[in-house]
């Protein structure tokens, strides 16, 4: 639980934060020495509070859709060949491990609302549903068990793809003056990366994985403070394609269950794009995170 803070800048940061360089004023700094610079001064942040925004549209085979509505039942008329959902989250985390999240999303005009409470070991979330709080069970590392996995700004950094500093206007966001970096990470060499020195117990998920990467495309954006190296916001966009036959039949393996569950044509393709913005301020100021009561 410790680790919650540090997770969610991690999915949220970590990938845009391996962009940074130096400010336009001052080229004395490598990427390398500036991505330093900015990891460290994140990593004396105690407090911040963040807002985003996304839009993810996702285009399937009509004979899979078919499927699928056959199984949802009251909520079929939500799916589609091309389904569309936005989302937002806004909310704030404090260190050691707290988090407090609203989240609401929207998909054919029905729209989710839940929110999401970390604090002093326990994990709460409102059940959208019926809109009381349950608590989650929290997986814990078995002691003697380390993750050799190490997700690292540095890490990032080197599988980069391309790094280039954008001198386009804002220069400023919220009265703070900004440089701006896109990042093209290579996530497959970045997944190989990680995996690396582990045995996988899939191999044909593993390559699946592998493959899945290759055909996706994910650049970051990140506006970071001139002076100080915090981050400011972040910019995703995200474009996949995927063979959905094979990875059903990946994922099946792996997991145990029928790889053919659905009658998926071999060659039929699924495509994903995303977009999401996050902006992070208000930092170190006071952030009050409480546990809420279970079933209130």
């Amino acid at each position: 639980m410790k680790r919650t803070l540090i997770a969610f800048l991690a999915l949220g940061l970590l990938s845009a934060c391996a962009g940074l360089t130096a400010p336009a004023a001052a080229r004395s700094e490598t990427p390398s020495q500036s991505l330093k610079a900015t990891g460290t001064a994140m990593s004396k942040v105690q407090s911040l509070r963040f807002d985003a925004t996304g839009t993810a549209t996702l285009t399937l085979p009509q004979q899979l859709v078919t499927q699928l509505q056959a199984k949802a039942g009251s909520q079929a008329s939500l799916l589609g060949a091309t389904t569309t959902v936005t989302f937002k989250v806004s909310g704030a985390v404090k260190r050691p491990d707290q988090l407090d999240a609203n989240a609401s999303a929207t998909i054919g005009g029905l729209t989710i609302t839940t929110e999401l409470i970390a604090t002093g070991g326990h994990l709460y979330y409102k059940n959208p549903m019926t809109q009381k709080w349950q608590s989650m069970t929290r997986s814990t590392a078995q002691p003697g068990k380390p993750s050799n996995s190490h997700l690292s700004y540095q890490t990032l950094l080197d599988t980069a793809k391309s790094l280039t500093e954008v001198t386009a206007k804002p220069s400023t966001l919220d009265g703070v003056a900004v440089d701006e970096y896109h990042i093209v990470p290579d996530l497959a060499r970045l997944f190989a990366t990680l995996a690396s020195g582990h045995a996988s117990k899939n191999p044909q998920a593993s390559t699946a994985i592998q493959q899945l990467l290759q055909n996706a495309t994910v650049s970051a954006d990140v506006w970071t403070g001139s002076g100080d190296h915090l981050v400011r916001r972040v910019s995703y966009d995200a474009d996949v394609t995927a063979d959905l036959s094979q990875l059903a039949s990946a994922l099946g393996s792996a997991t145990g269950s029928p790889a053919h569950a659905f009658s998926i044509p071999a060659g039929s393709t699924g495509h994903l794009t995303a977009h999401v913005q996050l902006n992070l301020h208000d930092y170190n100021r006071s952030v009050t995170i409480t546990a809420p009561t279970v079933g209130s």
